[in-house]
């Protein structure tokens, strides 16, 4: 097979040419993928039908229906269970161990829908109207089909790989990261390089009216939840005085509302931004095209969309509210739920520091609920250049570029063990589809299941297949920027 392979220079998706080689698609040719598509969608679609909703999770419905497939195809796999139905499953590709592991992660558990709202079964996983519909058809069991279709695709394929490709499906996700830290308990042996998973979608008109943004993540933000809790005397609720708890709050909350973002630009953003404008054209893309003139003239316009503003700043959020049960009852303490999310290169204390000295008020104070910090893997990266290559493959004006992601992901628990991670789910959708995770009528499109399996098994095997000029890591002349 490796006589038959050829390497060539290709195009960033900056329109740059690459200096890194790739494999033919000579080898992509051997594929039908119509039918491997179709099958992923038929695989999507019993996925969908195991109930793993978290709380409580049962995550190994969903697990038993991956290792299944799996198994019909000879790929072993191993299950690690945390508590009981609940469990995490890995899978390994051997390949000749010259680069090291590359990880594709996904979570199988799904956050609860409300059924009486939705215009199908929420998990019936029915393909109907062009889309496949069901809880977790974006967030993520769509990832997950697709990423058990691309190992299956490379065994069925029988093709040399330069490294081991290994599979993560794990549990517990969306609330407490159990199924992420039983997978790292295990690191040692799996030691991935590399992890693509969820972070980032293919948008329409995200930056530019007709054109289609391929983010591609490679920073979340940590997560700070506080309770902002004000104190005073108690009292009878038919007579106003001055200092009670509920005014102290009221009044810390009108400062939270008057709270000015401070803008931290990254290259990342910068880069984004570079390759959108030059993709866009006119006096917009010329702005954007220049990190100076976009810091000058293009941030109060990036700033009114709240997904962009939520990438550029720490953000303060309040999500709920406590205390003060009884209408004639003034208590002594009431407070309100902070989620604040931090940038990389923050500290939570950095936050909690901002909100006293903003607040300004001994009657409030603040307690820390839970708090992790930002994390970041570097984009001038092979793989990273993979995805966003095969991304807008064939797509006329497509870019695809670096982002920091607003919220987490399992992701931010690899990064630290010196995995690089790229959150990349390879779906185009538009703003409505967006508005569907975790909401109601969550769906993906059947064509993007069907394109989403072609770009993530392209790009894996770019970086995968056995190579004649050496190891992923070998030294190679640098892209131009």
């Amino acid at each position: 097979m490796l006589a038959a392979l050829a390497f060539a220079g290709t195009v960033r998706p900056d329109g740059a040419p690459s200096a890194t080689p790739v494999a033919t698609d000579s080898v992509l040719a051997q594929v039908d993928w119509s039918q491997a598509g179709g099958e992923t969608v038929e695989f999507l679609s019993r996925l969908l039908q195991a109930k793993s909703t978290n709380p409580p999770g049962n995550e190994t419905l969903a697990i038993s229906v991956v290792a299944e497939k799996l198994r019909a195809e000879g790929i072993d796999s191993e299950v690690i269970e945390f508590a009981p139905g609940r469990a995490s499953l890995v899978a390994r590709l051997e390949g000749a161990g010259s680069d090291k592991p590359l990880c594709l992660l996904s979570h199988v558990d799904v956050v609860p829908a409300e059924a009486e709202r939705w215009s199908v079964d929420p998990y019936s996983g029915v393909v109907k109207d062009g889309f496949v519909w069901g809880r977790g058809a974006l967030d993520m069991k769509g990832m997950t089909a697709v990423e058990v279709m691309t190992l299956v695709t490379l065994k069925r394929l029988g093709t040399p790989l330069s490294r081991d490709v290994v599979l993560l499906a794990v549990a517990d996700e969306e609330v407490d990261g159990r199924g992420i830290d039983a997978v790292i308990a295990q690191w040692d042996e799996i030691g991935c390089s590399h992890v693509v998973n969820e972070g980032g979608l293919g948008l329409e008109n995200l930056i530019f009216d007709g054109q289609t943004f391929h983010a591609i993540s490679v920073a979340e933000k940590g997560a700070v939840w506080l309770k902002m809790i004000a104190s005073g005397a108690p009292g009878h609720g038919s007579t106003p005085v001055p200092g009670r708890a509920p005014e102290h709050l009221a009044l810390a909350l009108q400062k939270l509302a008057e709270r000015k973002d401070v803008v931290v630009w990254s290259d990342a953003h910068l880069e984004t931004f570079r390759r959108a404008g030059r993709g866009g054209g006119g006096m917009k893309g010329m702005i954007l095209s220049s990190p100076a003139l976009t810091k000058l003239l293009a941030k109060n316009s990036l700033l009114s969309m709240p997904p962009m503003r939520a990438t550029l700043t720490n953000t303060v959020n309040v999500t709920g509210f406590f205390g003060g049960e009884q209408p004639n009852v003034v208590p002594s303490e009431v407070g309100a739920i902070l989620d604040c999310r931090i940038l990389p290169g923050f500290m939570p204390e950095d936050i909690v520091r901002e909100l006293i000295a903003l607040v300004d008020d001994p009657a409030v104070r603040f307690e820390i609920l839970s708090a992790s910090t930002g994390n970041e893997s570097p984009w001038d990266d092979p793989f990273f250049d993979a995805l966003a290559r095969r991304a807008v493959e064939g797509e006329d004006g497509a870019v695809a570029g670096p982002v920091r992601s607003p919220g987490y992901t399992d992701s931010m628990a690899l990064r630290p063990l010196g995995a690089r991670a790229y959150g990349y789910v390879p779906f185009v959708i538009d703003g409505e589809l967006l508005g569907t995770m975790h909401g109601d009528d969550e769906r993906v499109p059947v064509a993007e299941v069907h394109a989403g399996l072609r770009r993530l098994a392209a790009a894996v095997l770019d970086v995968s297949l056995a190579r004649p000029e050496g190891p992923m890591g070998s030294p190679r002349p640098a892209a131009p920027r």
